[in-house]
């Protein structure tokens, strides 16, 4: 028994020496590691840089490119908003444009014809078809069929047609069917002044938003520049609105009349607001 006990004392103790060099060649190892694991890196990430750069490089368009997506979105969100803001202001500013012109031509007119003792109706342009005119005034504000319609400036567009509860039609006197007696005023570089004799003749439409005088006196005195106004022969109007002016003389000796072309003074492109004379037939 004692023999077998010995043994196994001495096969531990011939296993310490391994023990030790194993401890020590490990601890060699984990030292020589720690030397050179910097080089290690440093030659690995050399040898992976090519690599990593051409992912980089393909993921940075990719990246500019979601980048860009988003921001367009963004940047065509916020034009919208601000197209949408620009159209409201500029809304707002055509309403107030709308109504200060609209007080200007009430305050224009009113102070033009007060001497006359008209009651005029303010009417907006609603359309405009055949040289008929649509307003925005019917029989509701006092509206009915033969008033006359001017504007601001005292410049003759015609007369009531037809009359809606809440709108009008006006026939424009350069509609076919429109004849106004009117006479000529010459000009001069002060300003207008009567003929020695008073012209007399009347303005016809032609359509298409034109007209042209007539039955002017053969032997009358007429020019280009003259200013044709209203009439008293003609009861459908006051006298003295503006009408057009000469601009050509048509004339032949061989007819007892001259005729000429006119430029009408009612531009209904630039008429944003007319006015309805409705007590006319009362004051003839």
């Amino acid at each position: 028994m004692k023999s077998v006990g010995n043994f196994s004392i001495n096969k531990k103790n011939k296993n310490w020496p391994k023990i030790l060099i194993g401890v020590v060649v490990f601890l060699f190892l984990i030292f020589i590691l720690n030397i050179f694991v910097a080089p290690i890196k440093n030659g690995f990430h050399v040898l992976s840089l090519p690599i990593q750069k051409t992912f980089w490089t393909a993921g940075e368009p990719s990246s500019n490119f979601f980048g860009s997506l988003f921001n367009g979105v963004y940047l065509s969100n916020e034009n919208e908003k601000l197209r949408q803001e620009n159209q409201k202001l500029l809304s707002q500013v055509a309403a107030l444009q709308s109504i200060t012109q609209g007080n200007q031509a009430q305050s224009d007119v009113s102070t033009s014809c007060q001497n006359s003792g008209f009651k005029l109706v303010m009417a907006g342009v609603s359309g405009l078809d055949n040289d008929i005119l649509s307003i925005n005034k019917g029989s509701g504000d006092g509206v009915s069929e033969g008033m006359p319609v001017i504007s601001q400036q005292g410049v003759l567009f015609g007369k009531i047609l037809r009359v809606y509860k809440n709108y009008s039609d006006v026939m424009l006197i350069s509609n076919i069917n429109s004849v106004v007696n009117v006479k000529v005023q010459a000009a001069s570089a002060e300003g207008f002044g009567e003929p020695s004799k008073e012209v007399d003749g009347v303005v016809k439409g032609s359509g298409g938003l034109t007209a042209y005088l007539d039955l002017i006196p053969v032997d009358a005195v007429i020019n280009s520049g003259d200013v044709l106004v209203t009439s008293a022969l003609d009861k459908s109007f006051p006298k003295d609105l503006l009408v057009a002016k000469i601009t050509q003389i048509q004339k032949n000796d061989q007819k007892p009349f001259q005729q000429a072309q006119i430029s009408l003074f009612s531009d209904v492109k630039i008429a944003d607001n007319l006015f309805v004379i409705t007590n006319y037939k009362q004051t003839k």
